[in-house]
């Protein structure tokens, strides 16, 4: 009956045991789960876009970006619009964007759209891969396929930030 006991004893310990290491295991996944995106701060001058409303009113579109670090050297641009934009004859353009690595020479580009109901397969936000470094991108507002006159014309912008 002793040797019963100490057998249901050890197994108890071993299964308790046992389960604090499943929940360590657990914990230190959770820990090491991978990081969200942080946002980067881009210090810009933003692009400078033509749009007409609806009531025939022209006006100047300020379209700046939005950068998320989401790996090392990895960041995800975006470049949203005011609703205003996205009602009005700017809605069709495409942000193009261009950047440098001032450390590593590295250089890249990519386009967003910064109307997420326009149609049309150009993605709303676009990572890049600059690597780790100082990063110098230029910001253009350019028309689609769609919309062939979107926006323009327009003046170009210009933006920097670091990328760890």
């Amino acid at each position: 009956m002793s040797t019963m006991t100490n057998r249901t004893r050890l197994g108890r310990k071993t299964t308790m045991a046992a389960g604090v290491g499943v929940a360590a295991l657990a914990a230190a996944g959770a820990l090491a789960a991978p990081a969200q995106a942080a946002p980067v701060q881009v210090a810009q001058i933003p692009a400078t876009a033509f749009s007409v409303s609806g009531l025939v009113v022209p006006g100047l579109e300020f379209v700046g970006v939005y950068a998320d670090q989401t790996a090392p050297g990895t960041v995800e641009m975006s470049a949203p619009a005011r609703p205003q934009m996205c009602s009005a004859s700017a809605a069709g353009a495409l942000v193009e964007l261009g950047y440098l690595n001032l450390s590593t020479g590295k250089a890249g580009g990519t386009t967003v759209k910064p109307c997420p109901n326009y149609m049309g397969p150009t993605p709303v936000k676009a990572p890049i891969h600059p690597g780790a470094g100082q990063i110098a991108m230029t910001i253009r507002v350019i028309p689609s396929g769609l919309s062939p006159r979107a926006g323009q014309p327009s003046l170009p912008g210009a933006a920097t930030f670091s990328v760890r």
